[in-house]
Formats: structure tokens, sequence, C-alpha cells
């Protein structure tokens, strides 16, 4: 269940700090209602978005959903998503030119044409198998590092406590990891 908005002296009212599990179908009923035509085109954005992921790894285990869209913002410009997928996901979708090539295009790494924003800001981590005792990827330090970058907010000019963890963030599975 995703929690209420708490008010904790930011620009804009946040989730309790911490790391909520939803679904696809509870997130777009909380953040993207068919009343707010912004919001609603965010969402649609996104869910394309993420099938195009689909398409290119076969299966996408979760994503990580933050910024100002799950927030009180009354007009967010874009949902800020971070993929995360297996190692044998990503490895099978950078072996083809397609696969290059929607990759690219989830990360933005494509010029859009002027004047054009993109409604869904995407970052992606590859997942090692659980089983490497000794893990030779930077899957811990890209996991933490988007766990704190999630946990933060806005604050007015000036006021550095947006330096450090204060909202919350939501993970949604989608595939999982399971074969």
């Amino acid at each position: 269940m995703i929690p209420s908005f708490v008010d904790i002296g930011a620009s804009r009212n946040v989730l309790p700090y911490g790391r909520y599990l939803a679904s696809m179908d509870e997130v777009k009923s909380r953040f993207a209602p068919e009343t707010d035509a912004n919001r609603l085109a965010i969402w649609e954005e996104f869910c394309k978005h993420a099938a195009l992921a689909r398409s290119a790894f076969g299966k996408v285990a979760g994503v990580w959903i933050g910024g100002s869209f799950i927030t009180s913002e009354e007009v967010p410009h874009d949902i800020d998503v971070v993929y995360f997928v297996t190692e044998e996901a990503y490895k099978n979708a950078v072996n083809t030119q397609q696969g290059r090539f929607v990759i690219s295009l989830l990360l933005q790494k494509q010029v859009l044409p002027d004047g054009m924003k993109p409604k869904v800001d995407a970052y992606l981590v590859t997942v090692p198998p659980t089983q490497y005792v000794n893990d030779r990827s930077d899957y811990m330090s890209n996991r933490g590092y988007w766990d704190q970058f999630w946990s933060k907010t806005r604050f007015e000019n000036g006021n550095e406590r947006w330096l450090y963890p204060a909202a919350g963030y939501l993970q949604v599975v989608i595939d999982g990891y399971d074969d």
C-alpha cells in the first residue's frame, strides 16, 4: 500500500522516508487519475516505455519510481525511473542491433527534436546472479546510489536538507527475477 504524503518542510509533500512496494495499478490509481490529463499523459508514456524495455530485455525484473511524479507536485514534467534487469537479459539485449537501439532510446541517448522533452527520465541497473559470493559488478554501489537519490527531495534554496534522505519512493515488481 502506498502511504499518504507527509509534510517535511520541503517544497512539496512527499511519501514518508522508505521504499514502498506497489503494483502498476496502485501507482496509476494514486498518481495518474483519469481527471488529470498531464499526469495521465506521463503515465501512459511510462507504460509504453516499460513495454519497450520488456521488448529489449525479454523481461524487466522491476522498477523504482521517484521524483516529482510521486509527490504533491501539481504539474510534474516527467516520471523518474530506474529499471532493474538481470545481467543475462542485459547481455542478450546488447548483443543485438535492435537491443542496443532500444537501450539507447530508453536511456535517452538519442537526440529528440527541438522543443521535445521526454516524459520518462530512465536509468538502468543490471543485477548479477545472487550466487556471486564476491560481487564483481557495480551493482551494490548502483543500487545504493539510486536508493539514496530517490530518498531525497527539494527544499527551498539555501537549505541543505535536500542533501540527506528524507522522502520515500516506490518499487514495482514487473516480471521478477525468476525464469
